[in-house]
């Protein structure tokens, strides 16, 4: 027989083992934790079962939520996890769109690796409706085959549609990308035409800077 405090010292030291490997709960709620990029937290929710495909209350996923934070690391733990890439959040925005909305360009090249659909034409249009202007988005879409000068299903080019939402700001980002500044739209309007008709002085004087014809 065992003397009484070895047995103690034997059960005390199943009862560790039989722990080991198994994480504490959650103490932040999924929303915060992958927000700020907290990865213990979110692993521990993993583990505890928290259903990452269900939005909160303000209709955003996980992943979304990851997307438009930026949070590369998080993103693709959530996806390895199984989380629904075609998910479209309150916006109707995919998290693939959503990262592109926000410039998030390496949480993009990430979810398109892990097999998110990507049309980069179709996507180009829904950005600049969206009145989207960084760089790093158009740059990102340029790369994989949009172009920029094609005309929607309205028969309007990134230029023209900027245009005729009054975006000074996205017509100076697609003019400096390189297009064609004279390009008619399916109407025969030319840029500077369409903003002369809005009566839009400061994108009429930035057509001219950059040698538009009417």
């Amino acid at each position: 027989m065992y003397p009484l405090g070895l047995l103690l010292l034997l059960l005390l030291t199943s009862l560790g083992l039989s722990g080991c490997g198994e994480p504490a709960r959650p103490t932040v709620n999924l929303d915060r934790a992958v927000d700020i990029g907290d990865l213990d937290q979110l692993r521990r929710h993993l583990y505890w079962g928290t259903d990452i495909n269900r939005p909160n209350t303000d209709g955003n996923y996980p992943l979304h939520v990851a997307a438009n934070a930026g949070r590369v690391t998080i993103a693709r733990e959530l996806v390895r996890s199984g989380a629904h890439l075609d998910a479209r959040d309150s916006s109707d925005r995919t998290p693939l769109e959503t990262a592109l909305y926000h410039g998030r360009t390496r949480v993009a090249e990430m979810l398109v690796r892990q097999g998110a659909a990507l049309d980069p034409q179709a996507m180009l249009f829904s950005l600049i409706r969206q009145g989207v202007s960084g760089r790093d988005s158009l740059d990102f879409l340029t790369r994989r085959g949009a172009d920029l000068d094609a005309l929607d299903e309205d028969g309007l080019a990134p230029l023209h549609r900027a245009i005729e939402q009054g975006r000074l700001e996205q017509a100076t980002r697609l003019i400096r990308a390189g297009v064609d500044i004279n390009l008619p739209d399916r109407e025969g309007r030319t840029p500077l035409a369409i903003a002369q008709t809005k009566g839009q002085r400061g994108i009429i004087a930035l057509l001219k800077q950059y040698g538009a014809r009417s």
